[in-house]
């Protein structure tokens, strides 16, 4: 028996788009600052940062930190992102997330990040290997996030076009 997949939401309603990136950025959370992951974040090309368990990349402009409570990313023009692992908050520029031209900028470049990230795991560990990982790092009590699958439906979401208000 297989476990159906979350609905992908209407394409046009910025109400289901914001949880299913509130549940990628969750997930990408808690693996990236698990301590397992993080010898594959350097390899990836993540640095320590000089805060204490701080990691950070530089990713097309934009820069990203990963510590143990927070997943930051920010890129001049578009602001700054942060999934908040305590209270499970995902903040544009300090307030609740909007979907805006600018923040769909950002979320854009953060989902290339993730998505060459998983595809790069990929290609090193096998694509079992990869979804393995992600199988011990569930964030909640449901199937955890297959994170490459996650990063395709919310692109999706992003292509198609939003429908006239009339």
């Amino acid at each position: 028996m297989t476990l159906a997949l979350p609905s992908l939401g209407e394409a046009d309603d910025p109400e289901s788009f914001t949880p299913r990136l509130e549940g990628l950025l969750e997930t990408a959370h808690a693996l990236w600052s698990a301590p397992g992951e993080r010898r594959r974040m350097r390899a990836f090309g993540f640095r320590p940062a000089v805060e204490p368990g701080v990691l950070k990349r530089e990713w097309h402009g934009m820069s990203v930190r990963i510590s143990g409570t927070t997943f930051r990313a920010a890129k001049p023009g578009d602001g700054e992102l942060v999934y908040r692992a305590g209270d499970r908050a995902v903040l544009l520029n300090g307030e609740p997330f909007e979907v805006t031209p600018s923040s769909l900028g950002l979320v854009r470049q953060l989902l290339d990040l993730v998505q060459d990230y998983e595809r790069w795991v990929e290609v090193r560990e096998g694509r079992q290997g990869r979804i393995d990982r992600l199988a011990r790092v569930s964030t909640t009590d449901r199937r955890p996030v297959n994170a490459l699958a996650e990063t395709r439906r919310l692109q999706r979401m992003l292509q198609v076009p939003r429908a006239k208000t009339p």
